[in-house]
């Protein structure tokens, strides 16, 4: 939690004064969560054929998903964009895995995806308040360190992240799990 709190730090250091300019622009924060989704597709497409675009729409999307966070503190923040920035970041991590799991031609990604989506609706029908650990950020940076056209090994580096992803996914639904029996036993 700690390194979260510390990018986003960085990002409103950094970042707040161009979400000021697109907001006075007019440019709201759904408008840039549609185009970070628009973006992550985008890198999705290129994931595994195209190295170069991969890595630049994958950067543009995590730049517009951090600039609509800020951009929806400096405007009225609303459900609706809180849930949309979810769903949107929730599907990007979602179509990385499934693709994973095409290219490697191997099931264990798809189920890490499907536990991942138990992660996401659990978080979702818990109104955004149960702990849930995303990875699509920490995801698409080792995405881009391990397919780096230089790099060696890079099927078993493959097998390796999803490994971790789907460590992290078995960890992130345990701590849901354990707040939903928690807050089950506070109503008793």
């Amino acid at each position: 939690m700690e390194v979260i709190e510390k990018s986003r730090k960085f990002r409103t250091k950094k970042f707040s004064g161009t979400a000021r300019r697109l907001h006075q622009l007019g440019i709201s924060a759904n408008m840039m969560t549609s185009l970070s989704l628009l973006f992550g597709l985008t890198a999705i497409f290129f994931l595994f054929s195209n190295y170069v675009l991969f890595v630049l729409f994958a950067i543009l999307h995590l730049l517009a998903d951090g600039l609509d966070g800020l951009i929806a503190r400096i405007s009225k923040t609303s459900e609706f964009g809180k849930y949309f920035d979810l769903s949107t970041d929730s599907l990007i991590t979602f179509l990385i895995l499934i693709k994973l799991g095409w290219y490697l031609q191997d099931y264990y990604p798809y189920f890490v995806a499907g536990l991942f989506l138990v992660t996401v609706m659990i978080h979702l029908l818990s109104k955004a308040k149960s702990p849930i650990y995303f990875l699509r950020t920490t995801y698409l940076g080792t995405l881009i360190i391990i397919l780096f056209p230089l790099m060696p090994t890079k099927i078993t580096l493959l097998i390796g992240s999803y490994f971790i992803a789907g460590a992290i996914v078995i960890y992130s639904l345990v701590k849901e799990i354990s707040w939903l029996v928690n807050k089950r036993n506070r109503f008793k």
